[in-house]
């Protein structure tokens, strides 16, 4: 019998670089059949942000929404999703949960991110701008965990990051240190490291670079 995954990503912007949900460790893939993509940004904001990329609004019936949603490339995605709000993503949570007809733990076991960074990071020096992503990490840590309990989700979470270890915005021992004050009681980065794309703040251009995989791993 097939076994079908799911998985959520946090913190999406432009539909081009979004974060791969088919990583896990060992450089090895599982293909996900359910995925929630979840961004700070309005829909509005979101369509001004990636031209010409199709999408399909909706909404789903005796279902309370308080966000907005879309179908892209078969994938859900949900806007206005504060990463450090439990409410927010217990939201998106119950709507790809809807859409899909699948439990909880099935979108929510496995949570992926890409260099999460602070707003107004280029006004910051650099040892503020590391303790802020610390406390940027430490607190979507603890949503993850949180949001695990309200869903009734009893089995272990996984928190895939993508980032440098050298990522001067927060080295590698910072962000261990991080997820591990946000509640993980495991912590390691992958041996393998991987291409990824990404755009610059200004939205201008795109790099491609090698970056590293992290794990931490929460009990609810």
């Amino acid at each position: 019998m097939k076994q079908y995954h799911g998985a959520t990503s946090l913190g999406e912007s432009q539909h081009r670089f979004k974060t791969d949900v088919n990583l896990i460790f060992g450089n090895q893939r599982r293909e996900r059949q359910y995925v929630l993509r979840t961004t700070l940004h309005s829909l509005s904001v979101w369509r001004t942000r990636n031209p010409g990329v199709g999408l399909s609004p909706f909404k789903i019936k005796n279902l309370q929404m308080i966000k907005e949603a879309a179908i892209v490339d078969r994938e859900v995605w949900v806007f206005n999703v504060n990463g450090t709000v439990p409410q927010d993503i217990i939201a998106a949570v119950k709507v790809a949960c809807s859409y899909y007809n699948v439990s909880p733990s099935t979108i929510f076991s496995d949570i992926y991110a890409k260099n999460l960074n602070v707003e107004r990071e280029n006004s910051m020096a650099d040892q503020a701008l590391i303790r802020a992503n610390k406390d940027l990490y430490m607190n979507v840590c603890k949503t993850i965990a949180e949001v695990a309990r309200q869903l009734g989700i009893t089995n272990e979470v996984n928190f895939y990051v993508f980032s440098k270890n050298n990522n001067p915005k927060i080295p590698v021992n910072d962000l261990h240190d991080a997820l591990k004050e946000g509640g993980a009681h495991e912590v390691k980065a992958d041996v393998h490291r991987h291409k990824v794309h990404a755009a610059r703040n200004d939205d201008s251009d795109f790099v491609t670079q090698m970056t590293n995989f992290h794990m931490a791993r929460l009990r609810t």
